[in-house]
């Protein structure tokens, strides 16, 4: 196992081995942690007891207390052996405490008592933990305790019960079928012993034997083989401890004598009753001052133990000669093979409407219908709980929702099928349907082709379909177009495989073929009065129409498949067209809109029960939010949408919820935030191949490596963006991709190239009709044409953003205070003082307190131009007041920004000493990033800021880096883009200053 990896866990180390399973050391390879992984002892044909498993596994990952250690996941490998992984408990087992001699009483005693502790919790969520004992229990360098193993192992062996010994079936469990022990069963509680039932109070019994043996160093029922002990947990009382240990108070033997109780009735009741019972005793072993150790002795068989041994040894001996024993043996043999064709069970037939209810799942399924799939095959299951397909099935559609927990149940219910009741065919439907629900694709196809070649000319395009469905999951889009193609051409009026074909033809791009599909399927579903069937066509067209960005065409599906969707009340095809509409909505810039169709989504799926959805619509609300300018209610929504999705254990949905939070984060400037928020997302959707989603998560990163100031990695990032939008063909990428590394370029102040990527960007929303991204790259646009001194046109496209920004039912708050930012710095950098004032004071207004970068920038813009325009005391203090905020920013070409205006406000306002150490860190930070145009500026502050103060020679140094500065910044440029920037009226002041600093060094 070392080296391999299961599921997100590689192996490292193995860490013990028993014959309750293997433990070894993985790192999780999503989260970057440490844990254990635990791989039960289980035959395969223990089949019962297996399809336990995953229930008591949750019921066990749903524990949270310190005392506990964490189950993190649970599951089974591709060949179907179940593994548990756990968090990495540091320390020493209590076992080795007591082999050590190392425990007081006191001691003894709170180490029982924590173990108490954490039973309230999983008894409180109805989980019995059924192995307490010494090995289980782990202390800490820092004393702290926590118990391992919850309520798995013992469970899953149950079928090495040695039924010779019928008395003893629960504490037999314990041994395998090569006669290896398992476990000590002399911590099992007498209706452990006999196979009875067994609730909290057997734990109770297993802690008392456990107290008793850490204040006596015996265990207090001790015997030579399994009956021994097994008869001695029944019937036999044992010494009391004080006996044995003369610093035991009397209080303390009626606690761990009544704990020991044969009856469950006459034990503790509750772990907190014994709590309270050993915190009554406390005081007493105080006195004891901690001084007297307890070491682990073996104490001495009584003669009852000494009988059962011999009777032991008795019952073990062969007491009939070898060779009848042979000759028995093949006679059972030659009866067996006889008599098998007469003891083979029947195979499985489900009842009619077990059956009906199945086709009715399977159809929606092929559909995409997989909430509908979900409850349909959840009633064939209720008709008949021992149908494996419908449990497959079910699978299948809950790992479609997310539901992975609930299909683990259902899978592992399949694998302890009994197969010889199964047909031939259906045993090859189950490994077919199982493969796919486990997501193996390929062994999914080899199943269905297999079955397509077994099955009659009525059947077959029904297996088609699923061989097309098997084809497409496995991106072998193709083949999958043959199978449907071959499906629908054997049965023309099957609708399923037309509707799969348009859903495929438009993954392909390939419009025309999509619709024309899509009109045959719901042709097809209209004849056959099937509302949901054409319901869903009409959605499929809509979010075809929605992908490509025709909005118009989109919203008009979109709206009658919820008008259909209503009329069939149809609750998750109303839910999934509302997410849909959202979309449309948002994109085309109608945020109010948006916002009420998620906020109605939300509503729906909360009042009925769908988690999952819910979970969607939560996502897709923050984000309408978020655009609008909430970012504070955007968070809201979208950390419910986390924690519902963390609940359910839905890693897509929670890995949608990471990716809008990490973009929330990025509106913010916090860098780190973005990545912590990322990584986990990016890992999920690189692990499932999630193309669309990868992207956005190498978005999200390459903006936060530019915040940081490393471009190196944000270019790395943006080339990745590019190759994947051309490898995908796909406009909308494409356009992502061009924008992308347009800001990056523009952030590095190649502002030449950066407009080259930024105009073929905006090419394609235009195109598209994509308003909000249409509407952010004309600021960004514009951002880049003013500083090259081409007013004319910047203004121009502001005024498209401007339009777009606050449009009514549709206002874009960060766009429209941005809009005004860039209108304060165009009018700062024409010396349009008084304009400029007006313009950053509407930013301020439109900022708030919801985007605090863009409210600290024109505050500092507000100040310079109060300090140009003849109130330079009013300028001085205002730009004080938000440089304390400016120098909080994370982006430190932000801040060098914020460094560079702050230390010329402080120049016109007569404070060289402020000016010149904020020009000259501007100007090392600008130099480091690489930015020319700025460092030229702020050495050129700089140099002034020390003319000012008189030190000449300094002011020498900094005009002629300022020269080599605006001399690199010419050969970098094109001649024209180099002498429209020299035009700008900011920069011919610029220059003249510089020139005085020459000619007076």
């Amino acid at each position: 196992m070392i080296g391999q990896t299961v599921s997100h866990y590689r192996i490292l180390e193995a860490l013990g081995e028993g014959g309750m399973g293997t433990v070894y050391l993985a790192e999780d390879t999503h989260l970057g942690r440490r844990v254990a992984i635990k791989f039960p002892s289980v035959n395969s044909d223990s089949h019962d007891y297996r399809a336990r498993f995953l229930r008591e596994a949750r019921a066990v990952s749903e524990l949270s207390h310190p005392g506990i250690a964490t189950l993190f996941d649970y599951g089974e490998t591709t060949e179907g052996r179940p593994f548990l992984v756990m968090e990495l408990a540091r320390g020493r087992s209590l076992s080795e405490f007591m082999q050590k001699g190392e425990l007081n009483l006191p001691r003894a005693v709170a180490i029982v008592r924590d173990v108490a502790l954490a039973l309230v919790e999983a008894h409180a969520r109805g989980v019995v933990h059924r192995d307490i004992k010494p090995s289980n229990i782990m202390i800490d360098d820092g004393g702290r305790v926590k118990v391992l193993d919850f309520g798995l192992a013992k469970q899953l062996n149950k079928d090495h019960v040695l039924s010779s010994e019928p008395e003893a079936q629960t504490l037999l469990s314990t041994e395998t079928r090569s006669g290896a022990v398992l476990g000590t069963p002399a911590y099992l509680s007498p209706e452990q012993a006999i196979g009875g039932a067994v609730d909290g109070r057997s734990d109770l019994f297993a802690l008392g034997t456990l107290l008793y043996e850490a204040t006596t160093g015996r265990t207090p029922f001790a015997g030579n083989s399994f009956i021994e002990i097994a008869a001695n947990v029944l019937h036999v009382q044992p010494t009391e401890p004080s006996k044995i240990n003369s610093n035991v108070p009397k209080e303390l033997d009626f606690i761990t004598m009544k704990a020991l109780a044969k009856k469950p009735n006459k034990r503790y009741q509750s772990a907190k009753e014994l709590i309270s019972d050993l915190d009554a005793v406390k005081d007493r072993l105080e006195e004891d001052s901690g001084q007297t150790l307890i070491r682990r002795s073996s104490p001495s068989p009584s003669a009852h133990s000494r009988t059962l041994s011999n009777l032991s040894q008795i019952l073990q001996r062969p007491r009939i000669p070898i060779s009848y024993i042979l000759i028995g043996a093949v006679v059972l043999i030659i009866a067996g093979v006889a008599g098998f064709r007469f003891l083979r069970p029947a195979p499985h037939t489900p009842p009619v409407e077990a059956q009906r209810w199945y086709d009715i799942g399977t159809n929606a399924l092929r559909d995409g219908a997989f909430y509908q799939a979900t409850q349909a095959l959840e009633r064939a299951i209720a008709a008949d709980d021992q149908y494996m397909l419908a449990h497959a099935r079910l699978a299948e559609a809950l790992v479609e929702l997310d539901y992975v927990d609930r299909a683990k149940d259902e899978l592992l219910r399949v694998s302890s099928a009994d197969r010889a009741r199964l047909p031939r065919l259906d045993s090859l439907y189950l490994d077919a349907i199982t493969a796919t629900a486990r997501h193996d694709f390929a062994k999914s196809i080899d199943s269905y082709s297999r079955i397509a070649k077994q099955t009659g000319d009525n059947e077959k395009p029904f297996v088609l379909v699923d061989l097309g469905r098997a084809y497409e999951n496995n991106n072998d889009v193709n083949d999958a177009i043959k199978s449907y193609t071959e499906a629908s051409t054997r049965n023309p009026q099957y609708a399923t495989p037309y509707l799969r074909l348009g859903i495929v033809f438009g993954q392909q791009g390939d419009l025309a073929r999509a619709l024309s599909s899509f009109e045959t399927a719901e042709s097809i579903y209209q004849a056959l009065g099937n509302i949901e069937g054409r319901t869903e066509v009409v959605f499929q067209r809509g979010a075809l129409f929605n992908k490509r960005n025709k909005l118009a065409e989109a919203k008009t599906q979109l709206e009658q498949a919820l008008a259909l969707a209503k009329a069939n009340d149809n609750k998750s095809q109303i839910i999934k067209t509302l997410l849909q509409l959202s979309s449309v909505s948002f994109d085309a810039g109608e945020t109010e809109r948006s916002t009420g169709y998620a906020r109605e989504a939300v509503d729906l799926a909360q009042k009925n029960g769908m988690e999952n959805l819910s979970a969607q619509a939560l996502v897709d609300l923050g984000n309408s939010l978020l655009i609008r300018g909430q970012p504070a209610e955007a968070e809201k929504y979208l950390s419910q949408a986390l924690e519902s999705a963390q609940r359910a254990k839905a890693r897509r949905n929670e890995a949608r919820a990471r990716v809008s939070l990490a973009s929330l984060r990025q509106q913010q400037n916090k860098p780190d935030e973005v990545i912590q928020f990322l990584e986990p997302a990016l890992a999920f959707y690189q692990q499932g191949g999630y193309r669309s989603e990868i992207f956005s998560c190498l978005v999200l990163q390459a903006r936060a490596n530019l915040q940081k100031g490393d471009y190196p990695a944000a270019q790395k990032g943006h080339e990745q963006l590019l190759q994947l939008a051309q490898a995908a063909n796909d406009q909308s990428l494409l356009a992502r991709a061009h924008g992308e590394r347009g800001s990056g370029l523009a952030a590095e102040q190649k502002f030449t190239e950066a407009l080259d990527q930024l105009n073929q960007a905006g090419e394609i929303y235009a195109a598209q009709g994509v308003q909000r991204s249409l509407g952010y790259n004309l600021t960004d646009r514009t951002d880049v044409l003013w500083r090259l001194g081409r007013y004319d046109e910047a203004q121009s496209l502001l005024s498209q953003a401007d339009t777009i920004a606050n449009k009514p039912g549709g206002e874009l708050k960060r766009l429209s205070a941005e809009v005004e930012l860039i209108k304060a710095k165009i009018a700062l950098s024409q010396n349009r003082f008084p304009e400029a004032k007006e313009a950053a004071a509407r930013t301020l207004e439109k900022a708030g307190t919801e985007f605090q970068n863009v409210a600290t920038t024109a505050k500092l813009l507000m100040g310079l131009a109060q300090s140009y325009g003849g109130a330079p005391a009013a300028g001085k203090a205002l730009a004080i007041q938000a440089f304390g905020t400016a120098s909080q920013l994370a982006d430190p070409a932000q801040l060098a920004d914020a460094q560079l205006t702050f230390a010329e406000t402080m120049l016109i306002s007569g404070d060289p000493r402020a000016a010149a150490p904020n020009a000259q860190q501007a100007a090392d930070a600008f130099l480091r990033l690489g930015q020319e145009e700025s460092a030229w500026r702020a050495l050129t502050l700089a140099g002034q800021a020390s003319q000012n103060l008189g030190d000449k020679t300094k002011a020498r140094e900094y005009a002629l880096k300022a020269r080599n500065s605006l001399s690199k910044l010419e050969q970098r440029w094109n001649a024209e883009s180099y002498k429209s920037y020299l035009s700008r009226p900011d920069i011919q002041r610029f220059r003249k200053q510089l020139d005085q600093l020459a000619s007076n060094a």
